[in-house]
């Protein structure tokens, strides 16, 4: 299509000129002394060429466009794509048709049970501050290979049109490590103040204590969207989470080795005991998979 184009342009330019020279040589038969007829004929040939070199530079723009369209369309849709030809741990970049045309990096973890998760979260340090406002958890914030919170817009794209399952990752100062994973996680929109719609069935070693926010809407100290009759649990927790009155989980609060109801909680390990490590991370389903590889599945 562009060879093509730029003949066409090529043809109307030889044209213009042929037209141009031929209407010149007549004139010049007629009356080569008149210079204000040259003169008119050398303005029309100005103005077309300028119109040529406006289409001209209109083609190069939309074909510009439309490799960069190419480009887009065949970038990965999530980790398992993204990470197929190497198998390694690291910044990927996807795009997801139902968050928007610009593509985002993801850190994808491939260490753990086969690989091809997206981490939407992770505690190892305090350099980050997690006790943020709602328009800073919408949009995301830290660092993809640190302290990182992917954003509540991406995690309600990622979830709401392809089944993904959660796994969360935590670990004692001790070095024990713990798991918890659920087979079903979904996340409203923000017109639901991104509610936790459901986790689905639980395994691991870390005893279940996210089920109990399944149904809560998400809390900042600036958005108090909580069941508690005493005040906004983040504040008084110091994070921002899917609280109820307030958490059976916490992994959002403040990154500290003190133990007490602000800190990178798992009840489930031990009551208001910190954490030194958390990630979660979030993989299609099995089912979904099945639905990516129908031809034009939408997203």
């Amino acid at each position: 299509m562009h060879l093509k184009t730029l003949g066409v342009v090529h043809f109307f330019f030889i044209f213009a000129i042929k037209s141009c020279s031929s209407l010149n040589n007549e004139l010049e038969d007629i009356c080569d002394c008149n210079c204000d007829l040259e003169i008119d004929v050398v303005k029309q040939f100005g103005t077309q060429l300028e119109s040529l070199q406006e289409l001209a530079g209109q083609i190069q723009a939309e074909n510009f466009s439309l490799e960069n369209k190419r480009k887009s369309q065949s970038l990965p849709i999530n980790c398992i794509q993204a990470a197929a030809g190497s198998f390694k741990s690291g910044i990927y970049t996807i795009k997801y048709q139902r968050f928007g045309d610009e593509p985002f990096k993801v850190w994808c973890d491939e260490d753990t049970e086969f690989g091809g998760w997206i981490v939407i979260q992770r505690r190892v340090s305090a350099d980050v501050d997690f006790y943020r406002d709602w328009q800073q958890y919408k949009q995301g914030f830290g660092n993809l290979s640190g302290n990182y919170w992917i954003g509540l817009d991406k995690l309600h794209a990622l979830t709401a049109s392809c089944e993904q399952e959660l796994y969360i990752k935590m670990e004692k100062f001790d070095g024990r490590k713990y798991y918890a994973k659920y087979d079903l996680f979904v996340i409203g929109s923000e017109k639901e103040d991104y509610v936790l719609r459901t986790v689905g069935a639980y395994k691991g070693n870390a005893k279940d204590y996210f089920k109990p926010h399944e149904g809560k809407k998400f809390t900042t100290f600036d958005r108090d969207n909580d069941a508690s009759p005493d005040g906004n649990c983040a504040e008084s927790c110091r994070g921002a989470w899917w609280y109820h009155n307030c958490y059976w989980s916490n992994l959002n609060g403040d990154y500290s080795q003190k133990d007490n109801v602000q800190g990178v909680i798992w009840n489930g390990i031990q009551m208001y005991e910190s954490l030194k490590f958390a990630q979660m991370m979030i993989r299609p389903t099995e089912r979904c998979m099945n639905r990516l590889s129908v031809k034009n599945c939408p997203l």
